[in-house]
């Protein structure tokens, strides 16, 4: 037996917990969510983690569907894929879909938005939930919470909302492209009368 060998091995056991513990751990409550044109969404993401929460960066990311899961769902390929187990809404490489930040914080600061989404009402609240204000149909995809905290080594970084936009514009288009209807008369425009 080495002396005070037992103080050094206890030493050392406190400090392995703690490593292990250096983890990053994100979650979302649903993994797809459906939203109308032009209402609110949010999408819920949280995380845990051994880093202080002012260095935690949180940024949601947006990809297209590869296929779009309304419109191409009962297609051949749609419908081979889904057969393979695949999952053609998302199965394909970033190369072939549009791919762009949609909002980042770090800690409580403000959120930044990225370009695209600059004028749009959106922000990040709580621990890193993704607020969408007046859902337009470009939203339509595939969402990353994505989590960096500084000292967390290992772990699971990010987790995928898809989030299927509900448009009603198709049953409004012939109206749009005609017109008012035979016996119709169209609104009054502003300054005529």
């Amino acid at each position: 037996r080495l002396p005070g060998g037992g103080r050094i091995l206890g030493a050392f056991a406190l400090r392995v917990p703690a490593a292990g513990c250096l983890s990053l751990l994100v979650t979302v409550q649903d993994t797809e969510r459906y939203a109308m044109l032009f209402a609110s969404v949010v999408l819920k993401c949280d995380y845990t983690t051994s880093a202080q929460l002012q260095d935690v960066v949180v940024t949601w990311r947006f990809k297209s569907f590869c296929k779009d899961p309304i419109f191409d769902y009962y297609s051949a390929s749609y419908q081979a894929a889904l057969a393979l187990g695949q999952d053609p809404s998302n199965d394909c490489n970033d190369g072939q879909r549009e791919v762009r930040v949609v909002a980042q914080r770090r800690g409580q600061n403000e959120p930044v938005l990225g370009g695209e989404y600059r004028q749009r009402k959106i922000t990040i609240q709580n621990r890193a939930d993704l607020v969408i204000n007046e859902v337009m149909w470009w939203d339509h995809g595939v969402y990353y919470c994505t989590i960096e905290a500084p000292g967390d080594t290992s772990g699971d970084p990010d987790k995928e909302v898809k989030l299927t936009v509900l448009r009603e514009y198709p049953l409004l288009l012939p109206l749009l492209l005609c017109g008012p209807g035979p016996g119709q008369t169209p609104p009054p425009r502003e300054g005529s009368g």
